[in-house]
């Protein structure tokens, strides 16, 4: 709409003014080019010099004080104005411009480009369309795209509120009309539903615990670090972590770190022989120093790499033992009372192979972690319940871990980035077929090798967007006051991005439909808020809350907003906006609609009619 003059400033007073409307005006609507345009309603704004001001009330003027001055500019009809701000070199800014207007001053619509500026504080140029006001149809809605971007947002919304569809407009908009190369985005899909959204220049991943052939989610183990497997083993830290910290270091010093010159057949036999020689030396008692010896012997049948059948045969060196009382003495001898310990430890020290392994595995992991279990607690006298439930945990993962961590093999030197983008920037990982604690694991892990990537990488050029759709099946605070440990984890990690990722150009996007589920501190550190239709007192009063950047009208709107419509506000907005989203069936590509029942039911014939003859019948009687 063009710049029209509609009245003048009849009284002032501090922020708040009264203006007349012009006569030929006070109709609610104009026709301006064919189309009818509503001229100062409540909601709408005008203009007085610099200042902008929000119209909240109008009256008409019968019989005041005021009568002969709305006779002499022949208006029936006032508005009251406050001031919300003001424009300098063509910018909105909030506040007043330090000046009251003075008597009879002009009044003015604003421009389109200027409600533009009003509402979201951005221009065409440097943003992208999402939708249009809802009160304002003819009127498209814009996202600043360094303002809401480069920030971390939050967007809530009730099942079947256009959560999904809106994450889909906001990203599909983005990728259509901007070159975001030098950005690398990843959509974790919790339900599966994105797997034609966005973009078609993207990557389609899947992690799948449940059948390893479809899982393409890979990761080499040398990418790894001790507090990775910590998150992934869900360790204690002061009695199991220092058990990982232990092994992994060691891994990396003796595999990773000498590349070809690493000889793994040889680093896993020496430290199988110190942790043997560790038990015979240890305090325990000859029986139990041999039932430790043997569980180990026993693991070695269920391993799937021929290296550890091949070698193998070092324990045989007990076969010509036996326990006499706290000795191992020769089985079948005469000599009863020579205690032959330091004669096993020597032929154990002698003991060497000839063969050749190519990797080191996940199943090299977990043979090092249960050797080092058993040496750590034989030979300082520690209680095996303090580590035990960590061999458990890393075995009953163990098919998961090998279907998604890859093997190193000497010369690996891909980072994370290109394990998981490949040649793309935009990722879309669909976790549904994964296991609920594997999922939480993994989706944690990504995350957090993405981040400290990206807080390591010295030349950051590059941006990180991290976007996690149904985020309470992550980030629940609820889970914490059950004492789940993958739960703790998962938070702190999202805490500490959601706090720090900003200055490492590390930005997170959250989806929920429970956001009271989520914790304090990722609600209140999100600066950017796309709220959808909502209808649990709680999640209402946790909006109210924890949100600066909304006002009571939009409050009360939180649980009448249909779908598809929702308030964007946050640092990217000068103001609370409703918006109506768009939908566009050919770019909404979201497989998250409502299966409708009555397409693969049928009403039964006889049930309908013998409804109907009830009905006639209740009709007659009454």
């Amino acid at each position: 709409m063009l710049e029209l003059y509609i009245g003048k400033v009849v009284e002032v007073s501090n922020t708040l003014i009264s203006v007349a409307i012009n006569k030929e005006l006070e109709t609610p609507f104009i026709v301006i080019n064919s189309n009818p345009v509503r001229i100062a309603g409540v909601g709408s704004f005008l203009k007085i010099e610099r200042s902008i001001y929000e119209i909240v009330s109008e009256k008409i003027v019968l019989e005041s004080d005021k009568k002969e001055v709305m006779n002499e500019i022949t208006s029936n009809r006032v508005i009251l104005c406050k001031v919300i701000g003001f424009f300098e070199n063509s910018v909105f800014k909030q506040g007043s411009v330090g000046e009251t207007p003075n008597i009879f001053d002009n009044a003015y619509t604003v421009t389109d480009e200027e409600l533009l500026k009003i509402y979201s504080g951005t221009s065409c140029g440097e943003s992208i369309s999402v939708g249009q006001y809802l009160y304002r149809k003819d009127l498209n809605f814009y996202i600043d795209i360094n303002k809401f971007f480069a920030s971390h947002s939050l967007i809530v919304g009730n099942t079947g509120s256009g959560k999904s569809n809106t994450l889909n407009t906001i990203f599909t908009e983005l990728f259509d009309n901007i070159n975001t190369n030098e950005s690398y985005f990843l959509f974790v899909d919790t339900n599966g539903e994105y797997s034609k959204a966005f973009t078609e220049d993207k990557l389609n991943k899947v992690l799948d615990t449940r059948n390893a052939k479809n899982n393409s989610i890979h990761i080499p183990l040398n990418l790894l670090e001790s507090e990775d497997w910590k998150l992934l083993l869900e360790a204690t830290e002061k009695t199991q972590y220092p058990v990982i910290k232990s092994v992994w270091n060691s891994v990396k010093k003796n595999i990773f770190a000498k590349e070809e010159h690493a000889n793994i057949a040889e680093y896993l036999l020496d430290e199988l022989k110190k942790s043997i020689i560790g038990i015979l030396n240890s305090n325990s008692n000859t029986t139990n120093k041999l039932g430790a010896i043997n569980s180990i012997r026993e693991d070695f049948s269920f391993m799937e790499d021929e290296y550890y059948k091949k070698i193998e045969d070092v324990f045989d060196i007990f076969d010509k033992y036996t326990v006499n009382g706290n000795k191992f003495v020769i089985s079948n001898g005469t000599d009863n009372y020579t205690d032959c310990t330091q004669c096993i430890i020597k032929q154990v020290e002698s003991y060497t192979t000839t063969e050749i392994k190519d990797s080191f595995t996940v199943e090299d992991m977990g043979f090092l972690l249960n050797i080092t279990h058993l040496h750590r607690t034989y030979k300082f006298n520690i209680n095996e319940n303090n580590t035990s439930p960590l061999i458990g945990r890393f075995n009953s993962n163990k098919k998961d871990f090998k279907t998604i961590f890859l093997p190193y093999t000497v010369g690996e030197k891909k980072n994370v980035i290109e394990c998981l983008f490949e040649d793309s920037h935009i990722l879309v990982c669909d976790v549904s077929r994964a296991k609920k604690d594997i999922r939480r694991i993994m989706v944690t892990f990504l995350c957090a090798k993405l981040y400290n990537f990206s807080v390591n990488c010295k030349d950051n050029k590059f941006s990180m967007h991290l976007i996690i759709d149904e985020a309470h099946n992550y980030l629940s605070a609820q889970n914490l006051d059950k004492e789940d440990a993958i739960a703790k984890t998962c938070i702190e990690t999202f805490e500490s991005i959601i706090k720090e990722g900003r200055k490492f150009g590390v930005f997170l996007t959250m989806a929920t439909q429970r956001p009271s589920d989520i914790t304090p501190t990722l609600l209140s550190q999100s600066h950017n808020y796309v709220i959808h239709k909502l209808v649990n007192p709680r999640d209402i009063e946790i909006m109210k809350n924890t949100i600066p950047f909304i006002d009571d009208m939009s409050i009360t709107m939180l649980s009448i907003l249909a779908p598809g419509q929702a308030i964007f506000t946050g640092t990217a907005f000068n103001r609370p906006n409703i918006v109506q989203i768009k939908f566009d069936d050919s770019k909404t590509k979201v497989e998250s609609d409502t299966i409708k029942l009555m397409n693969k039911w049928r009403r039964k014939r006889n049930f309908d009619e013998h409804s109907l003859e009830i009905a006639k019948q209740d009709v007659d009687e009454e």
